[in-house]
């Protein structure tokens, strides 16, 4: 192999554990997919209800949304009472997994095959092991029967008393089935879930304030814009605020949360990447307690 033929094999290499390892940064759900498996448990996650030769309520399917499985969740009888399904991210001692973003949402696909008005439940919550404060989203899917795979969301709720700059280091998310009101589960309730990616790009804001406090909020004309596909939002604040900045569509759907958390006076710029969105005309809205501001901004392709 000549020394040019050297040279692109290693760029090749390079530029394919980039591509891997950044893919990795961008979802960090243990086994995403579910396709790597000890027994009847999905490797980096707990089935605490499973025991093996008696009752297995979460077991390995090849009904699979992508890839070659899925996890299988029913609702079993032993002795008369019901086993509920239960997975959890990691293990009984150590139920979380590190996180490095402030990420938007969850999202993932399901089936659901329900009894007596049972629910699918899942969870994730967001946690910092040095500072106080986190963020919780959760679905409760409805009671109808679903024979193909169906998508979820789970928007992410940061809670408004986080310390300015607040971040997520670690992250646990739960799959159960729940019952109505003051009965138990129903024994035949089963789902299949698969493909967990967090969806978006994590929340980004930078402090530009250069030592200079803001007299009033303000909500600047994001610069370049037109744009293609990404483009710059600055805002000022006068006093620690919580903050929301939010992209709505022309037909007034949301497609973006920016910004979403509390803020100390300065000045700031987000940053948007419309990769995924339709060319036209977006606005976006600037949030506080004390004021609604906001401007068009135009996404040319």
């Amino acid at each position: 192999m000549n020394m040019k033929n050297v040279s692109l094999y290693i760029l090749l290499i390079v530029l394919v554990f980039t591509w891997s390892t950044n893919s990795f940064a961008q979802n960090p759900v243990p086994n995403d997919g579910f396709e790597s498996w000890s027994g009847n448990t999905p490797t980096g996650w707990s089935a605490p209800t499973n025991i093996s030769g008696f009752f297995e309520p979460i077991t390995k399917s090849t009904d699979a949304y992508t890839g070659n499985f899925a996890v299988r969740g029913e609702v079993l009888n032993a002795g008369g009472s019901p086993v509920v399904p239960i997975i959890y991210t990691g293990s009984p001692s150590q139920q979380t997994f590190p996180v490095s973003e402030n990420h938007i949402s969850l999202e993932g696909s399901y089936k659901f095959s329900p009894q007596g008005g049972d629910m699918l439940y899942i969870e994730i919550v967001f946690y910092n092991t040095t500072v106080e404060g986190g963020a919780e989203g959760h679905v409760m899917l409805s009671n109808e029967v679903t024979g193909t795979y169906l998508g979820f969301e789970i928007p992410m709720e940061y809670d408004e008393d986080n310390p300015v700059g607040w971040q997520a280091t670690e992250a646990n998310i739960t799959v159960t089935i729940l019952p109505p009101d003051e009965q138990v589960p129903h024994v035949g309730t089963w789902f299949l879930v698969d493909h967990f990616t967090f969806d978006g790009y994590p929340l980004d804001v930078d402090d530009i304030t250069n030592g200079e406090i803001p007299d009033k909020f303000g909500l600047e004309q994001n610069y370049p814009n037109p744009f293609n596909p990404t483009t710059n939002i600055n805002f000022n604040l006068p006093e620690e605020s919580f903050v929301n900045l939010t992209v709505f569509n022309i037909q007034g759907e949301e497609v973006a949360t920016l910004v979403n958390e509390e803020l100390a006076a300065g000045s700031y710029k987000a940053y948007w990447n419309a990769a995924e969105m339709s060319s036209g005309i977006y606005v976006y809205v600037l949030r506080t307690k004390d004021i609604n501001l906001s401007r068009k901004m135009i996404l040319m392709k």
